[in-house]
């Protein structure tokens, strides 16, 4: 009798020692998934802050050749006043300049009216708000009756 407790008391031990082998393994394990989650954060990070760093040097970069662009043009304004004044003062005036035509595009691009062209699921589920029955809706349209009934389950669901 004292065998056969013994024997369960070993293998009551045993099953105890791997039930907390089993746990530890599985703790290892969210704690190298933490690591792998944290390191990927950092990774994002440092990527953002180097795509940060990128952009404000771009910025600076374009603000220097918008100042550059904006001194050029000043000097260029301050130019043709002088030159202005000059030629008004050295010499009389001559005739009138012609005056050009006003600019009038040549193409018609803005002038064209939109046309709006139904989708065959848009007519199809006005015909059915109108009370068009399966079988009218697709002699009207030329589908079948199993397309048309698709679209309009399809619609329904949404």
């Amino acid at each position: 009798m004292l065998y056969i407790l013994l024997f369960i008391s070993f293998m009551i031990h045993v099953i105890t020692f791997i039930i907390i082998r089993q746990l530890k393994n599985r703790q290892d394990e969210l704690t190298t998934v933490e690591d792998n989650v944290n390191q990927q954060v950092r990774n994002v990070e440092d990527t953002l802050a180097i795509y940060l760093v990128e952009l404000k040097e771009e910025n600076d970069r374009f603000m220097q050749q918008f100042e550059r662009i904006d001194s050029t043009e000043a000097n260029n304004e301050e130019t043709d006043n002088h030159k202005k004044e000059y030629t008004k003062s050295v010499s009389p005036p001559l005739q009138q300049p012609q005056q050009e035509p006003e600019y009038q595009p040549i193409s018609t691009i803005g002038m064209e009216k939109d046309t709006v062209e139904n989708s065959t699921t848009a007519t199809i589920l006005h015909l059915h708000d109108k009370g068009y029955t399966i079988d009218e809706i697709a002699k009207k349209l030329d589908k079948g009756k199993t397309e048309v009934e698709l679209l309009l389950k399809f619609q329904q669901k949404k």
